[in-house]
């Protein structure tokens, strides 16, 4: 059994045993201590064998390598150097020699005692292989690690093979044979992927092996992959991984999550286990555990998203982090509120303002949700402040009361062409708002319920709500109100419907693109756009 002592935490010595989680995963802000806390625990956990690969390695493979004795390099690669003294290389020679005397800051540099180590191996095998079917054992099979590791390492880069040759490696892409290339050439990628399954390989059996940084070089698309298969290969040992990749953290089957907070002093470390009772939570609380920023929640599915481009320029104090819809927004962000043990971090969201009433809008604000001043992020676009700040920067030369004109009659006929999808998009808000409100009602018994849920057709009137709504546009409409007319209309093809790009003499995506560069560069469009942008109660 592998039980791994953890420093002093508040007083008390926590233990991690494999018998009851398969790795560890230290998370928390940069600056934190985890690699110093990886360190103490190599260096203070005698009783178990440790491999720990450092963030700062060398990754350069060798071109041709020589044999040696096994045990001699296999005390080099995991101590840095041989020597008689097997306890004192073990307890004391691996700090001078594997690191340097540096544990934290040293640059590993062990992929050609990696690569001897496994050349020799091969060798070895290759012998007892020979010998045993000379013997007549025709069964025997003895795989080397090597051959493990082509098996891994074509596995996760399917278009391309590895060859095992005397002292070298070499490369191919999967259906061309001939045209080999020395193993030193790959790509980094290559490289580490080879380089991280040669170290878990090599490391002795029943092993504590840390990873600093496993998502080093490495694409997200085969990070859980790899790292999947590499613990498939040594079911004796136990992981503990240093990362800053929170969907890697959160990928780990069976791990303990151990939030590094602080480093008060030298090696004395705030931290906390976490439990993973709350699964919704789990990515989120690691991406906030992981930044000492203020956090900002908002929409969209992807780091590409308009979402994020446009509030990441305008909110640069902030680590700006898209939660997929407006409902994830608003449950991550109340939920922040219950989360004491995060309250270090100011965490707030914004969201569209779709069709919501100014009462629902003020309502979020007490938990720090906060709504645009437009229906939805494609109507800042057509803000009249921004529109200005936009042709005075272009110097173009038609008069900004003009382009406006033709832009706020465009929208207006835009709208009343539309106005009745729009009008029927809010009666159904108005209509789910005022269901909401009559089912919980308060009520003393099953019947009360049953009442009130009958009492709903009679109670709404969904006609005329709708008539109400569509007056309320036509309304807006006649009275050329066009900042009510960007709180109203959704719908993404407004912006070309506005022909205001069209008016620059560009298509939408360079519009777009202009105003987002004028966000990287311009104060006055900053300044035109947070006017609508608002995450702080007045």
């Amino acid at each position: 059994m592998i039980e791994v002592k953890l420093p002093a935490n508040n007083g008390k010595i926590e233990t991690i045993s494999n018998k009851d989680k398969k790795s560890i995963v230290l998370v928390g802000a940069n600056g934190s201590g985890k690699t110093r806390m990886s360190a103490w625990v190599e260096f203070n956990n005698e009783k178990i064998n440790i491999h720990r690969i450092s963030a700062q390695k060398s990754l350069g493979m060798p071109e041709a390598t020589m044999t040696s004795e096994i045990n001699k390099i296999q005390e080099s690669f995991l101590y840095g150097r041989n020597n008689d003294n097997k306890e004192w290389l073990r307890s004391h020679g691996k700090k001078s020699y594997r690191w340097g005397d540096k544990p934290v800051t040293h640059l590993l540099d062990d992929f050609s005692q990696l690569m001897t180590l496994l050349m020799t191996e091969s060798y070895e095998k290759s012998i007892e292989y020979r010998n045993e079917h000379k013997k007549g054992n025709s069964s025997f099979n003895n795989e080397t690690k090597l051959e493990r590791i082509k098996k891994i390492w074509e596995d996760v880069i399917p278009n391309k093979k590895l060859k095992i040759c005397p002292g070298k490696i070499e490369v191919s892409i999967r259906d061309d044979t001939v045209s080999l290339y020395n193993g030193a050439g790959m790509s980094d990628g290559e490289r580490a992927i080879f380089y991280f399954i040669g170290e878990v390989l090599c490391a002795l059996e029943n092993s504590l092996i840390i990873i600093d940084e496993p998502e080093n070089h490495l694409h997200k698309s085969i990070l859980v992959r790899l790292w999947d298969a590499i613990e498939a290969e040594r079911p004796d040992c136990m992981f503990m991984y240093i990362t800053h990749n929170l969907n890697f953290a959160t990928s780990r089957v069976n791990s303990q999550l151990i939030w590094v907070k602080n480093m008060p002093e030298f090696e004395s470390w705030e931290y906390e286990l976490l439990d993973s009772d709350n699964d919704k939570l789990d990515a989120l609380k690691l991406e906030i555990m992981g930044n000492r920023q203020k956090v900002l929640l908002i929409e969209g599915k992807k780091e590409s998203s308009l979402d994020k481009k446009i509030y990441a320029r305008l909110f640069r104090d902030y680590n700006v982090i898209p939660v997929d819809n407006c409902n994830k927004v608003i449950d991550f962000t109340k939920a922040y509120n219950d989360l004491a043990d995060l309250n270090y971090v100011e965490v707030k969201g914004i969201i569209d303002r779709d069709r919501r009433s100014d009462d629902e809008i003020d309502k979020l604000k007490e938990d720090n949700i906060f709504c645009l001043e437009v229906a939805e992020i494609e109507n800042l676009f057509l803000l009249p402040e921004v529109v200005k700040v936009a042709a005075e920067k272009f110097c173009f030369p038609r008069d900004y009361e003009q382009i406006m004109n033709d832009v706020k009659e465009n929208v207006f006929e835009f709208l009343q062409k539309d106005i009745d999808s729009q009008s029927l998009l809010f009666a159904k808000q108005e209509v789910n708002n005022r269901i909401y409100q009559v089912i919980n009602r308060k009520t003393d018994g099953v019947d009360d319920f049953k009442n009130n849920f009958s009492s709903l057709s009679s109670e709404i009137n969904i006609i005329e709500i709708y008539n109400d709504i569509k007056c309320d546009i036509q309304t807006i409409i006649d009275d050329k109100n066009y900042c009510k007319a960007l709180k109203t209309i959704n719908n993404k093809g407004l912006i070309n419907a506005s022909k205001l790009p069209n008016i620059f003499g560009w298509k939408k995506s360079y519009y777009i693109d202009y105003i987002l560069n004028l966000l990287d560069n311009s104060d006055e469009m900053i300044s035109a756009m947070k006017k609508y942008v608002k995450i702080d109660r007045e």
